[in-house]
């Protein structure tokens, strides 16, 4: 009876499917007391199945470009457990995405390095104060201006060509900085780094966004904003290093060698980021929320995602307490007298993100956005009253562990919801219009600063910067409905 079909007979009425046997399969036993039938022979053999079955799902990108597999999950004979590339295709950590991430970490980190020693470097090459400052503050400044043009190319054209137009920029603006003898060539180069940095900030997100599935967007959107505070709390810390070590010119060569290693790693992505098509107007949006051929709001969607200005104002406002702490808690300790030891807040704020991140990394797309919104409030309101309080270490680390409460996870929740919002064929955009929040943070939280610093008493500093709070929950109760469509 071997390689041939064998039905049983049992009783009357039921009847079992043919099955293929071997020799050893079938056996009469003592405890079976019915007589076989005889066989069918001229029933055909059952051939093994070459293709994909009904449950062997496939996993496609957004945008298509990206060859087709199996992607279904396998389970093991007679159990209910997936093997082991099942669980690898689970994984939103994929080859490409952790790519994209340490490219992101290498041009992050190459643009933080420069960015403590830059105003040191000027005075050194003969610049006054103001010329001082406006070379500090031109790269944010042109990045700030270039967001909505690198938002709106990021949707239209390739990810890696946009990617590899800017990483050339910043390899050119970082070579500019070694071999800079004035700092008339310093702004210049700041101004190509800018024009780098815009592009690549925007189509590395915007990247990383089409090659996760959107049920994830928030889980990896917080390795990315991971991977972004890690680069910003190690470049600023290595450049000082190298410069005290090797002088100004030895730390602008180590951000050009970040930056190269940049560019080759992103041309290691086998996905190019090929465009997505735009997606069409919901009927959530409603007929006055679509954008129109005329008008204001027709005009502001050309330059921002309108949805996500909400996002982005609100975290433009946790942006300007962490910005402020960030240039003047060393000033503050020396102002009031206090014996602590300041190194130790950002490295403290670093190592409480990254567990912070990786310990709630399911929760971001579990959780709504007002309810991170009041974690966060209550973790800054926590920051600045313990920075206000401090007298030693411990307090201060405790302020270190609440600032990666409030503006760390801020930075993950409000750009996952940005891509959200911002909807398909158009995260480029959002994530343009995310970056001008944090843009704009960058840029007030140290000018605030310096006016409460100039004119408020010093102790009054940190409790003042604590009005944010309330800003930030009246922006999202003006803009509850825009939140509701993320819901």
């Amino acid at each position: 009876m071997r390689g041939h079909y064998s039905p049983w007979t049992l009783g009357n009425h039921w009847e079992c499917a043919a099955h293929t046997a071997t020799a050893h399969d079938v056996r009469p036993t003592a405890s079976v007391n019915r007589r076989m039938p005889r066989v069918n022979r001229n029933l055909p053999p059952i051939a093994p199945r070459t293709g994909p079955g009904p449950y062997d799902g496939h996993r496609e990108t957004d945008h298509g470009s990206r060859p087709r597999g199996t992607g279904g999950r396998r389970m093991r004979e007679g159990t209910g457990t997936m093997t082991e590339p099942a669980r690898r295709r689970e994984t939103i950590l994929g080859r490409d995405v952790l790519l994209i991430m340490t490219a992101a970490f290498f041009y992050m980190g190459s643009s933080m390095l420069v960015t403590p020693i830059i105003v040191g470097y000027s005075h050194r090459l003969g610049a006054d104060g103001e010329m001082a400052g406006l070379v500090a503050g031109a790269m944010n400044t042109v990045s700030l201006f270039l967001r909505p043009v690198a938002g709106s190319a990021a949707d239209r054209m390739p990810k890696r060509r946009m990617v590899t137009a800017g990483a050339i920029c910043l390899i050119a603006a970082n070579t500019w900085y070694v071999f800079a003898t004035s700092p008339t060539m310093l702004l210049l180069a700041r101004i190509v780094n800018g024009i780098g940095f815009s592009c690549v900030s925007v189509c590395l997100a915007t990247w990383l966004v089409s090659l996760i599935p959107l049920e994830h967007i928030g889980k990896g959107m917080g390795y990315y904003g991971m991977v972004n505070a890690l680069a910003m709390s190690v470049g600023p810390a290595l450049g000082i290093k190298v410069q005290q070590m090797a002088g100004y010119r030895g730390s602008c060569l180590v951000s050009t060698v970040m930056a190269m290693l940049m560019a080759v790693i992103v041309l290691l992505v086998r996905d190019g980021g090929a465009p997505r098509p735009a997606e069409a107007p919901t009927a959530v949006d409603g007929p006055a929320n679509r954008p129109t051929g005329r008008g204001l709001r027709a005009l502001a969607d050309a330059i921002v995602s309108v949805r996500v200005v909400p996002v982005a104002v609100i975290f433009m406002l946790f942006a300007i307490p962490y910005c402020a702490t960030q240039s003047y808690i060393v000033t503050y300790v020396h102002a009031r007298g206090l014996a602590v030891e300041v190194s130790l807040f950002f490295p403290c704020y670093a190592a409480a993100l990254l567990v912070l991140r990786l310990a709630m990394r399911n929760l971001f797309d579990r959780m709504s956005f007002i309810w991170f919104l009041v974690l966060c409030s209550l973790c800054m309101a926590g920051t600045l009253l313990a920075l206000s309080l401090m007298r030693g270490n411990a307090v201060m680390l405790l302020a270190a562990l609440l600032m990666a409460g409030s503006y760390g996870l801020m930075n993950s929740v409000a750009q996952s919801s940005a891509v959200r919002l911002g909807g398909a064929g158009h995260s480029g955009q959002a994530n343009a219009t995310f970056y001008i929040g944090l843009d704009l943070g960058m840029a007030l939280g140290p000018m605030i600063g310096g006016l409460l610093y100039a004119n408020v008493d010093i102790r009054w500093f940190f409790p003042a910067l604590a009005a944010v709070v309330p800003l930030a929950l009246i922006v999202y109760g003006a803009a509850r409905r825009v939140f509701r469509r993320q819901a």
